[in-house]
């Protein structure tokens, strides 16, 4: 019975130090209008703040997306010359 008790505990205090992680993909869109200059490539890894697309405005070549966490760029929807506006996805990040 004493056995019993043990494993019982055993598999109670191991399911309290499992936590379960899933990694999410997160859209990322464009909070500028412009010209695209530069983008990510696909499976490159980002960390937080990390320029992911560059658009070339009036002021100049200026950040259009950036990282909000850790992940790897999965999907890239722009290429360097397309104009896009305000508000379309341009990458899909999978953060961990």
């Amino acid at each position: 019975m004493k056995l019993l008790y043990k494993i019982i505990a055993f598999f109670g205090l191991a399911s309290f130090f499992t936590f379960p992680v899933a990694a999410a993909e997160v859209s990322y869109t464009s909070v500028l209008a412009g010209t695209v200059a530069s983008i990510v490539t696909v499976g490159r890894p980002v960390n937080e703040g990390d320029v992911l697309v560059t658009i070339q405005s009036l002021a100049g070549p200026m950040a259009a997306a950036r990282a909000n966490g850790k992940g790897v760029v999965k999907a890239v929807y722009v290429t360097p010359g397309t104009a896009i506006q305000q508000g379309r996805v341009v990458v899909i990040v999978e953060e961990v």
